[in-house]
């Protein structure tokens, strides 16, 4: 199945102890099944993707981990333009991306922990970061605000992302030093 979960502002959430951190190599089958459950595809070539990400210094993968269990991920990328890149592509720079949490811990933090962590990463590198959302995933866009995003553009391209024309907004948020 794919798209996004039901969005309920507000709604009670699970407790538990969340463990972020850089994903590994052991993980990387989880992440992929997580992501083709959103995505669609094969989890091979998702896993052989994720697979190159762990050898990429621009690259940050990171998992949310409870009781050993891999139930989140979420990435930043280094994004630069290339001279064959449309005009309305988005800047260079870093790039939240990829979000993604297992079914049964949707809507209870674990995004704004993996958020929190990919944007402490990030900080270390550069004094701002980008992410792209879907205009109809409401939990990504008040995620975003609370991390203190702002719009940028709805008319964007990026490379190999499928997006449809207005159905997407670029955000930008300045990272503290």
């Amino acid at each position: 199945m794919t798209g996004f979960a039901e969005y309920e502002p507000g709604a009670a959430r699970k407790t538990a102890d969340v463990l972020v951190r850089p994903a590994v190599e052991a993980d990387l089958t989880t992440c992929a099944e997580l992501i083709v459950t959103r995505t669609g595809g094969s989890v091979d070539e998702r896993r052989s993707r994720l697979q190159a990400d762990l050898q990429n210094p621009d690259r940050y993968p990171a998992v949310a981990e409870i009781d050993g269990q891999v139930v989140g991920y979420g990435a930043v990328i280094r994004h630069q333009i290339s001279p064959a890149d449309p005009p309305t592509t988005a800047p260079d720079g870093y790039y939240l991306i990829g979000l993604i949490v297992s079914n049964e811990w949707r809507r209870h933090g674990i995004g704004d922990l993996l958020t929190q962590d990919r944007i402490r990463w990030t900080a270390e590198r550069a004094d701002e970061i980008y992410t792209f959302v879907n205009l109809s995933n409401g939990a990504i866009l008040d995620l975003t605000r609370r991390f203190g995003f702002s719009e940028v553009t709805r008319d964007f391209t990026f490379p190999n992302a499928p997006l449809k024309p207005g159905t997407c907004v670029l955000l930008r948020a300045e990272l503290n030093h």
